[in-house]
């Protein structure tokens, strides 16, 4: 699929909201290789400030010599900048390209466990990027 093609199928799942549990992302994880056990994770979460911190922890861990994965949300500008590596954004080539790759994969936990929202599919597409690129 174009990267055009992969926004609109992001977005298609829209329609679906919010659903509790983590099932379907375990899943998707566990279909592609649990790529987030080939490497270590900082998870930040809370109300307010998270951007800032994942941006400052980003820039200290890379100034380290760690490659650095990061999943800010929102984005500001364009939608590749959900997935980084190394404070550079995925292109909208390898973007398109890798929602064509874990496509199939969403199709069979879909078909199993009901469809994965935007958000479990983006997080599950994501970690397996940042395993993909030595994270």
């Amino acid at each position: 699929m174009t990267y055009k093609e992969s926004l609109e199928y992001l977005s298609s799942l829209g329609r679906f909201g919010i659903k509790l549990g983590l099932e379907r992302t375990q899943a998707l994880l566990r279909a592609l290789g649990d790529p987030h056990d080939l490497f270590q994770g900082v998870h930040v979460a809370g109300t307010n400030g998270k951007g800032s911190v994942c941006a400052m922890l980003a820039s200290i861990l890379q100034a380290a010599g760690y490659r650095v994965g990061l999943m800010p949300k929102p984005h500001l500008v364009s939608y590749t900048e959900r997935i980084q590596v190394d404070q550079r954004s995925i292109t909208e080539a390898d973007f398109a390209a890798l929602l064509t790759e874990v496509q199939p994969v969403i199709n069979q936990v879909a078909a199993e466990l009901g469809p994965p929202t935007e958000f479990e599919i983006l997080t599950s597409a994501a970690l397996y990027h940042f395993a993909r690129a030595g994270i």
